[in-house]
């Protein structure tokens, strides 16, 4: 009889085990879609993006606002975020985000009919708020699930999801660039310097016009072939939101909550005052590392194209797509990478390759192609740890996985509002100098690193110090509680 209820009992235990790993892979599974869609909403603006300045009719300094716009946006998100979770700790974190992944879906269908700049900016900025929410809330979601340590791989994972999405932004597009260079030369979209002639459609005349950085390339009259990857990337994520808002309505959240209770991060935040000196240089490493991710991903396309490179269109698009995939093995390797070796380790690697990568771009890339390929590839490999690796690097020292998670989204915004714009005006002067800017931005970089490494271990020292005298103060013998009265008569 024993035995019989002992085997049941274990069958029992076993059930369960077995349910409660279906519900964690589904939560990741799920999480890593939403990334997808994520990666491919932020990547393609890079291959696009001269068909957006043609289509709201703007040079690419003017269209790169929609960045800035984008940026602003994902700072809201992701401050929101940080307010919500603190003020409202309880609350079904997988149904906002199903709504922001639903929303995000909604802002991708609908740009290809804006042609308007003020039109785009706003939509962007929408998605980007969207865009900052998800990101610091699935973020956060991690943390919390599987503390600090265990988290590792989880994160890493998290961040490789993204970069599927924006490997597969470029390959969705690429045919449809194909065809739309097949009825207009994508040529015609690049800046132009001096004195054009530019033909009138609705009369034929021909006028001589004094322009700079802007494009030349008349509308399409239809729906230009390029508006179909944001369609297609707009209703993937729309699928995803919906998915996620079944699975909140599931409970899912709190299932994995319940089970993994053992391994959630327990730290209590620290007071603003004693990590804001801390959080500055963090904010400086995550403005450059970001600024280098982003402008190389947008305009490595345009820069292959409008350059001396002077690559074909579907060499131009194969460029973005090279990128990506070593940016997916740098991120797919991460997963494995955290289990054996710490952030800092990761970050030094990083930083010595992207370093290395750019300089050699700015010296050879200008005229010799096989370089551009080699430095591409490479350059998406080592950029792609940076993130997460400082996600975890901050985690180490202090709580990041409730207020502070929009401390990474400050540095990120900062970096996206001003660097892109910059790049902007760079390629619509000389397309090339972007490059020089990336490589100035690499070495700020390993700058700020080896502030936020001096940062970092002050803070712990300090926090270490603070509680050794707190300790002390706790073990003193308190000698105005003593009885020294029955002392005294005890000894009588």
């Amino acid at each position: 009889m024993k035995a019989r209820l002992s085997d049941s009992s274990e069958e029992t235990i076993t059930g369960e085990i077995t349910a409660n790993k279906i519900w964690v892979y589904t939560f990741v599974g799920v999480m890593s879609l939403a990334r997808i869609g994520c990666g491919l909403f932020m990547s393609l603006s890079g291959p696009t993006l001269l068909y957006l300045a043609d289509n709201v009719n703007a040079s690419v300094a003017d269209v790169s606002a929609m960045f800035t716009g984008r940026s602003a946006g994902f700072w809201v998100g992701a401050a929101i975020c940080g307010v919500v979770m603190n003020r409202f700790p309880k609350f079904q974190q997988l149904l906002t985000i199903a709504i922001g992944a639903t929303l995000n879906g909604i802002f991708m269908v609908i740009t290809p009919w804006v042609t308007n700049l003020p039109g785009l900016i706003v939509i962007t900025t929408l998605g980007g708020v969207m865009f900052g929410y998800m990101d610091s809330a699935m973020q956060s979601m991690y943390l919390q699930l599987w503390g600090e340590k265990r988290s590792r791989p989880y994160v890493q994972s998290f961040h490789f999801g993204f970069s599927v999405g924006a490997l597969l932004a470029p390959v969705v597009a690429a045919p449809f660039l194909q065809q739309a260079d097949s009825l207009q030369s994508a040529t015609d979209s690049c800046p132009s310097h001096g004195t054009v002639v530019v033909t009138t459609p609705s009369t034929g005349n021909v006028t001589s016009d004094d322009v700079t950085g802007m494009t030349t390339q008349v509308p399409f009259t239809g729906l230009n072939p390029v508006a179909w990857p944001y369609i297609i990337s707009g209703s993937f994520m729309l699928g995803i939101g919906l998915i996620m808002i079944l699975l909140a309505l599931l409970r899912m959240e709190n299932r994995i909550r319940i089970e993994h209770k053992e391994s959630t991060e327990e730290r209590s935040e620290e007071p603003l005052r004693d990590v804001i000196w801390l959080f500055l240089p963090i904010c400086c490493f995550y403005f450059t590392v970001v600024a280098m991710e982003v402008v190389y991903q947008t305009y490595i396309y345009s820069i292959a194209l409008c350059s001396q490179l002077a690559f074909s269109v579907v060499d131009a698009s194969n460029l973005n797509v090279v990128f990506w995939a070593g940016f997916g093995l740098g991120r797919g390797a991460g997963i494995f990478y955290a289990a054996f070796f710490d952030p800092k380790t990761m970050i030094i690697f990083d930083l010595f390759g992207t370093t290395l990568a750019l300089t050699l771009m700015s010296i050879f890339g200008k005229y010799i192609p096989l370089v551009v390929w080699l430095v591409t590839f490479y350059q998406g490999l080592c950029v792609a740890t940076f993130y997460s690796s400082g996600v975890s690097w901050a985690s180490r020292i202090t709580n990041m996985s409730s207020t502070y998670i929009f401390v990474f989204a400050t540095g990120n915004t900062i970096g996206q509002m001003t660097m892109v714009p910059v790049a902007g005006a760079l390629f619509d002067s000389t397309p090339y100098s972007v490059i020089y800017q990336l490589l100035v931005l690499s070495v700020l970089t390993i700058v700020f690193y080896i502030w936020m490494e001096f940062m970092g271990r002050g803070h712990v020292r300090k926090r270490a110090m603070k509680q050794s005298t707190l300790n002390l103060a706790n073990s003193t013998i308190d000698y105005d509680s003593i009885d020294t009265t029955s002392m005294y008569k005890t000894k009588l």
